[in-house]
């Protein structure tokens, strides 16, 4: 049903050169007219008391870039009446009781349809709008109460496309590669040719020679695959900008509403505390919203980031007992609860493979050279004849393999007196068939 949208989509834009018209369920992103900021839901439930702004705590407005980045302005509105938005696991009805119905403005802005979001307050229509300092209630059909309703990835202007941003613009890994984590309610593709090579989850984390720990990133998901909704994963990226790792929101969403989530040794969520406008009425006041989902940071929960050597890795977030801070909205971290008893108290996980041990070179077998000093001698009888007394109990198992190669002469797979008397005749020179 998604391809079939999309491609409807397409065919309207090119036809009219203007924003579809919203006419069936799917993902669009609601952009204001009169502030061109987006909504982005926040996920804070709110108590209303004597009018409609129960949307305000809720709804933040990006008026920047942010959004093309950000899941929670990916927006799934299901019906045009009697409507909720949907994003990161909540929506807006389960939020604020309030329902919303969704009618086309009779003005057009820049050529382009417009919509009004209008909801009953004991009994009395809301208008909602953002009138510069955040969405809440107004009346009639304004400027500020004017939304366009923009499918996500339909191509029509810069922002209809959703994309990642690594954790580190200016890092990239020992490849050229950039890492992201990312969490969201709604399964999405990863486009064939696109910036995103692939979603990986991470399974163990092993200690190398440096004594240093490391994760491998295991790949789930590669380009042309679909990571499913609710997974929290790491993205592998080409670009340091948004625009260059586009993915593509699909099929149904997830709605998950505990927090957090967990995928293999990876944990993640929708929300984190944000600072929002306090009300209509103190439009100048900002306050701290903790939505009920949010994951408070600790020494347990590492984030994906850079040390101050530049290295990627997955370190905790700072913190102190004098304020709570939480894991940041949309993104997964390394869990060492996860981990296990014999992780507790790890703080830096580096993001790569564990370096290890250059293996020992294979020594050279010579036959006879029984003792490995590198020539055949009267040395050697004596060693092999230990051999055969004592098994080589005093030996490493590397050194014995080799000792016992070197004194198997005739190469029928076991020592035996044969073969002293071999090594006897070929220090003696005899012209013996070893292969006897």
């Amino acid at each position: 049903m998604m391809k079939r949208f999309l491609l409807a989509v397409v065919c309207v834009i090119i036809a009219t050169a203007a924003f579809a018209q919203f006419d069936q369920a799917g993902f669009y992103r609601v952009h204001s007219v009169n502030t061109d900021s987006y909504i982005c839901i926040r996920g804070t439930k709110y108590m209303k008391s004597y009018q409609a702004d129960a949307f305000w705590p809720c709804v933040l407005m990006l008026n920047d870039s942010a959004q093309v980045s950000d899941p929670g302005s990916i927006i799934y509105i299901p019906a045009l009446s009697q409507t909720s938005l949907y994003a990161q696991g909540v929506d807006t009805y389960s939020l604020t009781n309030l329902s919303i119905d969704v009618e086309t403005s009779e003005a057009r802005e820049n050529g382009l349809d417009t919509y009004l979001a209008i909801t009953k307050y004991n009994n009395y229509p809301c208008y909602f709008r953002d009138y510069g300092f955040g969405m809440t209630s107004g009346f009639g059909d304004k400027t500020e109460t004017r939304w366009w309703i923009e499918p996500v990835n339909a191509g029509s202007i810069d922002t209809s496309f959703f994309g990642v941003k690594p954790v580190n613009e200016a890092v990239c890994d020992a490849e050229g590669w950039y890492w992201t984590t990312i969490c969201c309610d709604f399964p999405f593709m990863l486009p064939l040719g696109g910036g995103v090579e692939g979603a990986y989850t991470i399974q163990e984390v092993k200690m190398g020679i440096d004594s240093m720990y490391y994760a491998e990133p295991v790949k789930l998901y590669g380009q042309g695959d679909i990571v499913s909704a609710a997974t929290p994963v790491l993205l592998k990226c080409k670009a340091a900008y948004a625009s260059g790792n586009k993915v593509v929101p699909v099929g149904e969403i997830a709605n998950h509403r505990n927090m957090p989530i967990a995928n293999d040794l990876l944990m993640g969520n929708y929300f984190s505390s944000f600072y929002n406008h306090a009300s209509l009425i103190d439009t100048f006041a900002v306050k701290q919203y903790i939505p009920e989902q949010a994951t408070l940071a600790t020494d347990e929960n590492l984030a994906l980031g850079v040390d101050a050597d530049g290295k990627l890795g997955f370190f905790p977030l700072q913190h102190n007992q004098e304020e709570d801070i939480f894991m940041a909205a949309n993104t997964a971290w390394l869990s060492v609860e996860l981990m296990g008893e014999d992780f507790k108290g790890l703080t830096s996980v580096y993001l790569g493979k564990a370096p290890e041990a250059e293996p020992e070179p294979e020594p050279e077998i010579i036959d006879g050279d029984v003792n490995g000093d590198g020539e055949v001698s009267i040395k050697d009888v004596s060693s092999l004849i230990e051999l055969l007394i004592t098994g080589g109990a005093d030996n490493d198992s590397r050194a014995l393999k080799a000792e016992y190669e070197a004194a198997d002469l005739n190469h029928d797979g076991k020592l035996s007196v044969k073969d002293v008397s071999l090594l006897i005749e070929l220090l003696m020179g005899t012209e013996a068939d070893v292969e006897q």
